[in-house]
């Protein structure tokens, strides 16, 4: 298969985005469906991506067109900052990075699914930045999370029973130390 020949990419919502090879394999993925000794004919040039929506696979696409012309730099760890802005580099990564949290979210799960190292480090360190110092109500609201049901009398018998558990390990453990100091 000729690197300049195009794949089409299939988003959720029917979009098709025509994008160079080089492109397409950034996604192992889709590499991996992509034999290189296939002649040309033979070859599937419509790749489906059914969990990403046209929006976010075009995101996706600009990505991945700017990572070859210009390759974002490994993020070490350990981290040598607390911002995008001191962690990434070139420049053009950090603004990529500035989307509303629905639409980061949504490109984590869509490098995820394309299987897209770099954008997925990328995103997840975004994500992780942007939470970074919040309390439990905060990330139960950024996640969608329900706060806990206390009202379950299941999980509040099964806590009573582990805790008078402990109590009696704990009177068990007090007694046979008692044993042991009369035998002395």
């Amino acid at each position: 298969m000729s690197e300049d020949q195009k794949i089409t990419l299939i988003s959720n919502d029917g979009r098709r985005i025509e994008v160079p090879l080089a492109v397409a394999r950034m996604s192992a993925v889709i590499a991996g469906q992509i034999n290189d000794d296939d002649d040309d004919n033979e070859i599937e040039n419509e790749f489906p991506c059914p969990k990403v929506s046209g929006d976010i696979l075009q995101k996706v696409v600009d990505y991945c067109t700017h990572y070859q012309e210009e390759p974002m730099e490994k993020i070490e760890t350990p981290l040598q900052g607390e911002t995008i802005d001191a962690i990434v580099r070139p420049e053009w990564y950090v603004r990529y990075c500035e989307v509303d949290r629905e639409i980061m979210f949504q490109l984590v799960a869509a490098a995820n699914f394309l299987n897209i190292k770099p954008l997925l480090d990328l995103t997840c360190l975004a994500v992780s930045v942007s939470i970074k110092g919040k309390t439990v109500e905060e990330l139960r609201e950024i996640f969608h999370l329900p706060a806990p049901d206390n009202s379950n009398p299941s999980l509040n018998t099964s806590k009573q029973s582990t805790e008078e558990s402990q109590h009696e390990e704990s009177e068990k453990q007090k007694d046979k130390e008692g044993d042991e100091d009369m035998e002395t």
